[in-house]
C-alpha cells in the first residue's frame, strides 16, 4: 500500500478544519494526516491539539509562512520523520472530500506514471463550479477555471491547491512551491515546472470536493486581490508566450483594479497600484 500523507494548511480555521479531517478518515488507504498551525495565536493551536491522534500530526511554524511556505514547510517535516511517504494529498482547511476521493485520484495517478499532479473537481458549497480543471489563455494572459471547451485526456495546465493529490517524489525534485508568492498562483508557478520537467497534471471531474470559498483572506477582500495582482504580472512575465507583448500581462491586474475604483472598493483599489509598484520594485513573498 502507498504510504500518504494529507497535509493541510491551517489559518485560524479551527472551527471548520474538524470536518475536512473527518471526510479523509473515510478514506480505504494508509493515510496519516499533518496539520500545520501557520503562525496563528497560541489559542487557535491549542484547539487544534484537541484533533491530534495516532495517524494526525500538529505541527506550529512561529510565523505565518503562507500557502506556499507552509507546504514546502510541512514537506520537509515529512522527509525528515517519515522518509518513506510516496504522495501527498493537498486539502483545504475549509474544503471537504468525499469517501474514497484520495484513493480513486491515486488508481488515476498510478495507471499514468508521468503524473506529478491531480485535481477532482472543486466545487462551492452551492455545488456551483469553482474549479473543473484549469487551462491558460495565453493570449489573454490569464488562468481559466473552468473552460467551456472540452479538456482532452484530463490534462490540464493547472493543478488547483485547494484538493490535489502530488507524486513526492516528483514534488521534491521540482524544489516545492514558490514561496516568493506567498498566497495566490504558487499553484501556476509550481505546475510549470511539473511541465518543464516533462510531467503532466491531471484533472479528475468524477471526484469533488465542496470548498467553503476565500475562508482565510475573505471572498473579494483587499489583501487576496493585493496578491493576485502581483503574482499575476510575476506569473505572465516569467512565462509569457512569444506572441504576446510584456504588456498584455498587465491587461487583467488593471482591469481589475479600476473596476475596484468604479466601483468605490477604494481598499482594494489601493491595494492593486500598490501591487503593481511592488511588482517593478521586485517585492515578493509576505506583504
Amino acid at each position: 500500500m502507498p504510504k500518504i500523507f494529507v497535509i493541510i494548511v491551517n489559518y485560524k480555521s479551527e472551527d471548520v478544519i474538524g470536518d475536512a479531517i473527518s471526510t479523509i478518515e473515510e478514506e480505504n488507504l494508509n493515510i496519516n494526516i499533518l496539520v500545520l498551525d501557520n503562525g496563528s495565536s497560541p489559542g487557535s493551536l491549542s484547539n487544534l491539539y484537541r484533533l491530534k491522534t495516532d495517524n494526525i500530526e500538529i505541527i506550529s511554524s512561529k510565523n505565518n509562512l503562507g500557502f506556499a511556505g507552509g507546504v514546502n514547510f510541512s514537506f520537509r517535516y515529512i522527509m525528515k520523520n517519515h522518509n518513506d511517504i510516496d504522495y501527498i494529498f493537498l486539502l483545504n482547511p475549509d474544503a471537504l472530500s468525499t469517501k474514497n476521493l484520495i484513493f480513486n485520484l491515486y488508481n488515476m495517478m498510478v495507471g499514468d506514471k508521468s503524473i506529478a499532479a491531480i485535481s477532482p473537481k472543486i466545487l462551492d458549497m452551492n455545488n456551483s463550479d469553482w474549479c473543473s480543471g484549469a487551462v491558460i489563455d495565453w493570449k489573454q494572459c490569464c488562468v481559466i477555471n473552468n473552460p467551456i471547451a472540452r479538456i482532452d485526456n484530463n490534462k490540464v495546465d493547472l493543478f488547483n491547491g485547494c484538493a490535489v493529490l502530488l507524486d513526492a517524489r516528483k514534488f521534491e525534485k521540482s524544489g516545492g512551491f514558490n514561496e516568493d508568492t506567498f498566497l495566490y498562483f504558487d499553484e501556476a508557478f509550481l505546475s510549470m515546472k511539473f511541465l518543464e520537467l516533462g510531467y503532466k497534471i491531471a484533472y479528475f471531474p468524477d471526484q469533488i470536493v465542496h470548498h467553503k470559498v476565500s475562508h482565510s483572506v475573505g471572498n473579494g477582500g483587499a489583501l487576496k486581490h493585493y496578491y493576485i495582482t502581483r503574482n499575476h504580472l510575476y506569473f505572465f512575465t516569467e512565462y509569457r508566450k512569444r506572441e504576446n507583448s510584456y504588456l498584455a500581462a498587465y491587461r487583467r491586474p488593471l482591469k481589475n483594479t479600476l473596476w475596484h475604483l468604479k466601483h468605490l472598493n477604494f481598499a482594494c483599489f489601493l491595494l492593486g497600484i500598490k501591487a503593481i509598484i511592488h511588482f517593478h520594485l521586485g517585492r515578493k513573498g509576505k506583504l
